[in-house]
């Protein structure tokens, strides 16, 4: 394809920091697409090796490079989607690579249909060296399986992501509209659109690996790791509060059919929270979910009244009951105040 006179059909947003080894063959594999009317917006986080420097040697009209000056002083990708003028926006990451016929792929799949809100295709694991990797903790986890919309809202509620962010085309507009990236997010910001999306339209997987992320243990910021856990377990919590806004919490009924049938809005939220509590995860993300949606609904007369007249008075005791055995409370560094909160949290159920 020729290049178009005006905006290119496609945006491409590729954020790197510190990524010198990798980030060439990130960019080139993006440049050497077999669909051709695209931009490619680099955005160097201020990295301290020679990221910046491989990316300015590769001399592409279409390419553009955003050097920062200060890491994370704004976010890379909410920046680089500011820029972006191309109808649609692919994601690369800047260690990743795409085979060539990815975005033809993947924009014959969009324009077929137009619920077709996203597309995403199948992933290789590769290692540092570009060779496929069998045995990391990253087999497996993404998925191939296409599913009608309300199945991937309940498969991200119940189980979370397994859809990679470089494998993802998406309309511009809509990433916009919805907001793009959340900027407190490390780990998450991926999930947190996707939910988002799927609230309007359909997904699309195509079943070719034609994306290939790169797995270096203890180097891709989702490896597993006690302080990864945490960051992820608190922005996952905040992900799931996605279920109590619009347009999903209208959504709800047909995403959770098992779910008791009300339209209240505090009904709904506690029904949720009675979900996320049903994972048993006593200080994990489907916790800290519950803890606040049960909070605001009591603090909110008119959803505190609807939520009691399709639940009972039950999920406001099992609130107070949890609260006292969170570990979060239990393990204070400072004994004399974890028992003070315990003694106040006795009197408050009476033992």
């Amino acid at each position: 394809m020729q290049f178009s006179p005006g905006p290119p059909l496609v945006s491409v947003i590729l954020p790197s920091f510190n990524h010198a080894a990798f980030v060439g063959e990130a960019v080139q594999s993006v440049l050497d697409q077999t669909f051709r009317d695209l931009e490619l917006i680099v955005v160097d986080d201020a990295s301290s090796d020679e990221t910046a420097d491989v990316v300015a040697s590769i001399h592409d009209p279409r390419l553009t490079l955003i050097r920062l000056s200060e890491n994370r002083a704004v976010h890379a990708r909410n920046l680089a989607l500011s820029r972006a003028r191309g109808q649609y926006v692919a994601f690369q990451n800047s260690d990743d690579i795409w085979v060539p016929a990815k975005l033809a792929a993947q924009l014959e799949a969009m324009e077929s249909a137009s619920r077709y809100i996203a597309c995403f295709t199948a992933v290789e694991i590769i290692d540092k060296n570009g060779l496929p990797a069998r045995d990391t903790w990253a087999n497996g986890i993404f998925t191939t399986v296409n599913r009608p919309a309300a199945n991937w809202l309940q498969h991200f509620f119940d189980v979370g992501n397994c859809l990679p962010l470089p494998s993802a085309i998406a309309h511009r507009s809509d990433v916009i509209r919805l907001g793009a990236f959340r900027p407190s997010f490390v780990q998450l910001g991926d999930v947190d659109l996707w939910i988002r999306l799927a609230a309007l339209g359909e997904f699309f997987i195509l079943p070719e690996p034609l994306t290939k992320i790169r797995i270096m243990e203890g180097v891709n910021l989702s490896t597993p790791s006690l302080r990864g856990h945490r960051q992820a377990q608190i922005e996952f919590a905040a992900v799931l509060e996605r279920y109590t806004e619009s347009p999903i919490i209208e959504q709800l009924n047909h995403i959770f059919p098992d779910l008791a049938k009300t339209p209240a809005s505090g009904a709904k939220k506690v029904s949720l929270a009675l979900r996320a509590w049903g994972r048993n995860d006593a200080n994990g993300a489907y916790s800290l979910f519950a803890d606040r949606t049960v909070a605001r609904v009591m603090e909110d007369a008119h959803e505190r009244a609807d939520a009691i007249a399709a639940h009972g008075t039950e999920f406001i005791h099992t609130f107070f009951a949890r609260r006292c055995e969170s570990e979060f409370i239990r393990h204070s560094t400072r004994k004399r105040h974890s028992t003070g909160i315990l003694a106040r949290c006795r009197s408050i159920l009476g033992w």
